[in-house]
């Protein structure tokens, strides 16, 4: 696509006065059936000598689409997160009034012929992981519009580049990582329904479809991942990744009287430092065996999304801790988000360790077998 250059075609011409003209040559072809969002039409367009403008200068299109493009891919990582959000709640409505089975530990309603879902620790492993990644999700795309406001708000040069880094860095994140919490989040609320998601009338399927689409367009996630490692991480010498470090390593140093945010605390230093071992494998090994950045691309996105949520945990549990001892009125919230930091410490956090594995596994393995032997049983 490099050299591509970009065009504007109108449906009218425009005259000189300004009044709409003769029809141009382009009209619809097609509508494409698709696998979801159903309410956004994908067409087909045929151009018969149509007239079209150039935007820019020749050869520099691909260039102006990326100002778009990387506004869309946080669109997009929001998309995805709204997604999961509403397959969420209504996974969690589902779970409270259905009821199937009993506690493992016995009955918890024995006035009740079954207790509900919530009971159930599989149930709850699923709602628990939707909610943890969700809400962690929610404050980094917040976090990330802050410094999109940042790079045309800041009071100094010095904390507009820093945003700017920092936007830059955590696009192929918001856009690659969110979106793939989407769909996991989408697919583990339709399997809470049982049988039931599987049924349309229930709704859960177009969740399920229509969080699809969100990891393939506007780059698809692999290609984020591909953004992230070949082009983010050694721009100005590395100076963002390295910067993202020194601020999660800043944030665990403060030490905390609640053990719930020390527990997460502890998780993140972990994280930080299997991603901070991961960048130097990459940095030291990528560039030699450019297979090697290939092949490590996507569990390095992972591997700094869940140090970015890991971050938004802290931040959060520290703020809800200190609400909690000034006797806020909503303890009841801050106190969820406590449990649910410490859930993302304990049971998501240590992906890292596992991430950082394949990360400096390579590309042996991956590269090593012929196309044709893929079909060999």
């Amino acid at each position: 696509v490099k050299g591509i250059s970009l065009f504007i075609v109108p449906k009218f011409m425009v005259n000189e006065d300004g009044s709409l003209g003769e029809r141009n040559g382009v009209s619809c072809g097609s509508i494409e059936e698709k696998m979801g969002i159903h309410g956004n039409s994908t067409c087909v367009l045929n151009y018969d000598g149509a007239t079209g403008f150039m935007v820019g200068e020749k050869n520099k299109g691909l260039a102006a689409m990326f100002i778009m493009m990387n506004v869309a891919r946080l669109g997009v990582g929001m998309q995805g997160l709204g997604v999961g959000e509403v397959a969420f709640q209504n996974a969690v409505a589902y779970a409270q009034d259905r009821r199937q089975g009993r506690a493992l530990t016995g009955p918890a309603d024995p006035g009740e012929k079954a207790d509900t879902l919530f009971v159930h620790p599989d149930v709850r492993r699923m709602l628990m992981e939707s909610k943890a990644l969700l809400e962690g999700s929610r404050a980094l795309c917040l976090w990330g519009a802050m410094q999109t406001d940042l790079v045309h708000k800041a009071q100094t040069e010095e904390e507009r580049v820093a945003a700017d880094d920092m936007i830059s860095l955590l696009t192929p994140v918001i856009k690659g990582f969110t979106t793939d919490i989407g769909y996991r989040v989408a697919t583990q609320s339709q399997q809470v329904y049982g049988g039931h998601g599987y049924i349309r009338e229930w709704g859960m399927e177009q969740f399920v479809r229509d969080a699809r689409i969100a990891q393939i367009y506007e780059g698809t996630n692999g290609i984020q991942a591909m953004d992230l490692v070949g082009r983010k991480l050694a721009k100005d010498g590395g100076r963002a990744i390295q910067a993202f470090l020194a601020m999660v390593a800043a944030e665990v140093a403060e030490v905390h009287e609640d053990e719930a945010v020390n527990k997460v605390a502890s998780g993140l230093e972990k994280a930080n430092g299997e991603l901070r071992g991961a960048t130097m494998w990459l940095m030291q090994n990528a560039f030699a065996n450019l297979n090697n950045a290939g092949a490590a691309a996507y569990n390095y996105m992972e591997l700094l999304g869940i140090t970015s949520l890991g971050l938004m945990w802290l931040r959060m549990a520290k703020a809800s801790a200190a609400a909690i001892e000034a006797g806020t009125e909503d303890e009841a919230f801050h106190k969820a988000k406590l449990v649910t930091g410490r859930f993302f410490a304990e049971k998501i956090m240590p992906d890292a360790a596992g991430l950082r594995a394949k990360i400096e596994g390579g590309s042996d393995s991956l590269m090593a077998l012929e196309p044709e032997m893929f079909a060999a049983a």
